[in-house]
């Protein structure tokens, strides 16, 4: 590095807004997406306003014959100009000059984790705030806080012309604080080598870098991050944004790789990096195949929702299921699968999920055996799914409604198969699945036992949150149930007889004359019921399985 030119430039935010205007700034392939939130871009503004430190902008300054290295598709900042000299690639602070950027603009950007940022809720504080932070992230409000949209807007005075000459006095004096800040700039003129090796060393050291965005600036050249993003096009908002890994896995998958460990990712992907450098025609076949590939996780998630009832994220117990059922799709060449590959995939679907076979110690081990098995299943219809059952019966019964394990996703992913009906009405009437779609409300998981009630008797909070304890509700009919007890709200609704049975199996409620809904006394009501509904709840899992899931019976 003895050997890299470093020169530091000064420049006040308002010169660096006017580069950002003239295109002088790209982003490199190796480059980040745009991560920041609302409340650390008003951090960003405060810290200004209170003339402290915001770190270097490291820029690498090159020719404008290295502008392959552009990251395409990629809009966070205006287009580099080809008509300025030299190419200024942000190897360091583009989250900061993005950032000022768009807060100049007043608009909307989304971030990497698909949350939009309004750059219009950025704010100052017209009044002494007790935290002492000025500058925040809220909705404007008129004479109170005011937008720095319109702050460091050229025509600011008319924008804020309702404002009083304190107030005004005040925001001039933000706005120039702002303005006139002093930015360091360091132009770096280095080889390629070395700008990714200090990329990765500063970010080690700031924002943590993950093995994904190592992985994609160690292979910039393949346009990892623009194969992602066209990945992420075919995913509908009910998934979020799908985290990098497991596209990078079925990246590799696709192309030969075996394994799920970072480090063989990485080599995988150098390798093909490396190759495709002399093969042009290598370079094309990757890209049709990661293309195709965009598509196929497209129609995983249909799958996973069409016939596991997966409805969002939130019901999906792993990430990498998608892309495990991606890579099967790509295999099977987009085709839809057969009548008996749809069995062997409902198999391996409920026994994952069940089994946790993607989490902690199985994990390297299971996603590579899985990979073998849907590359035969894709070759050859009649190819089977081996499961040997890892988990017990008691563990339904330790599952918590509110966590995010495998089983209590596979817990609610079958009760949404059931199409769940009101309760306490006359009819037969199923709450529409779109109910339950949006981000997972707790108020629609139902308590069957209120925990108002068993608290009352000392029953602990791990057995009445137990997803044993859970069925899917409406709010308000969850809220008109409020602390009765089963036997007397369903009570009433058994007295009535009309469509009383059919209701219950809908929710996997029993209802013989034993349950232990009906007993009188609570705390032997509630343990007879948590016992029987363990049972159910096991046996209607692997109905739903076809396969045998559970070591041993309670």
């Amino acid at each position: 590095m003895c050997r890299n030119k470093i020169n530091i430039v000064k420049k006040t935010v308002s010169q660096l807004l006017q580069c950002v205007s003239e295109g002088r700034f790209a982003i490199p392939k190796l480059q980040r997406a745009f991560v920041w939130d609302g409340p650390k871009a008003a951090k960003l503004l405060d810290s200004i306003n209170d003339h402290m430190p915001v770190g270097v902008v490291m820029v690498w300054q090159t020719t404008r014959s290295q502008r392959l290295y552009l990251r395409q598709r990629y809009h966070v900042l205006p287009p580099y100009n080809a008509r300025n000299g030299k190419v200024w690639f942000l190897i360091d602070g583009q989250q900061r000059v993005s950032v000022l950027h768009h807060l100049r603009e007043g608009g909307t950007l989304p971030n990497a984790r698909g949350k939009d940022i309004d750059f219009r809720r950025v704010v100052l504080s017209l009044e002494k705030e007790e935290d002492g932070q000025q500058i925040r992230y809220r909705r404007p409000l008129l004479n109170r806080y005011e937008s720095m949209a319109d702050i460091l807007h050229p025509q600011w005075k008319s924008r804020l012309s309702h404002l009083g000459p304190r107030f005004r006095e005040r925001v001039r004096k933000c706005r120039q604080r702002v303005l006139d800040f002093p930015v360091h700039l360091m132009f770096v003129q280095a080889k390629l080598n070395a700008i990714r090796e200090s990329f990765l060393r500063i970010n080690t050291q700031g924002m943590k870098i993950t093995t994904a965005d190592a992985i994609f600036t160690k292979a910039e050249d393949l346009d990892l991050r623009d194969i992602r993003d066209e990945v992420r096009q075919h995913v509908d908002a009910g998934f979020g944004h799908i985290p990098e890994m497991p596209i990078v896995f079925a990246m590799v998958a696709v192309r030969g790789g075996k394994e799920a460990r970072g480090r063989a990712l990485q080599q995988k992907m150098q390798q093909l990096q490396r190759e495709t450098k002399s093969n042009h025609r290598l370079r094309k076949a990757l890209a049709k195949d990661w293309h195709r590939l965009g598509v196929c996780f497209g129609k995983a998630i249909d799958h996973l929702r069409d016939n596991f009832k997966v409805l969002s994220r939130d019901y999906l117990y792993s990430d990498y299921m998608i892309a495990m059922l991606a890579c099967f799709y790509f295999w099977n060449k987009r085709r839809g699968p057969s009548a008996k590959q749809k069995e062997q995939i409902r198999k391996w679907f409920w026994a994952t999920t069940v089994g946790g076979r993607y989490s902690g110690r199985n994990f390297l081990r299971c996603l590579p055996d899985d990979l073998r098995f849907f590359g035969r299943l894709a070759r050859k219809a009649n190819a089977r799914f081996s499961y040997t059952p890892e988990v017990d019966e008691v563990d339904i019964r330790k599952a918590q409604f509110a966590s995010r394990t495998g089983i209590t996703s596979a817990f609610y992913c079958m009760l949404l198969r059931r199409r769940p009906v009101s309760i306490l009405d006359n009819g037969l009437n199923e709450i529409p699945l779109d109910h339950y779609a949006t981000s997972a409300n707790r108020k629609d998981r139902h308590h069957v036992f209120p925990r108002a009630v068993l608290i009352g008797v000392g029953i602990p909070a791990n057995l009445y949150n137990s997803i044993c304890n859970i069925c899917l509700l409406t709010a308000d009919e969850n809220q008109m149930i409020g602390a009765r007890r089963p036997r007397s709200y369903l009570g009433e609704v058994r007295e009535s007889g009309t469509y009383f049975k059919r209701k219950m199996a809908r929710h996997l409620l029993a209802i013989q004359e034993d349950s232990g809904m009906w007993v009188r006394n609570v705390r032997r009501g509630f343990n007879r019921f948590l016992k029987q509904r363990t049972r159910d709840i096991c046996r209607a899992l692997e109905d739903e399985a076809g396969i045998r899931l559970f070591r041993r019976d309670l």
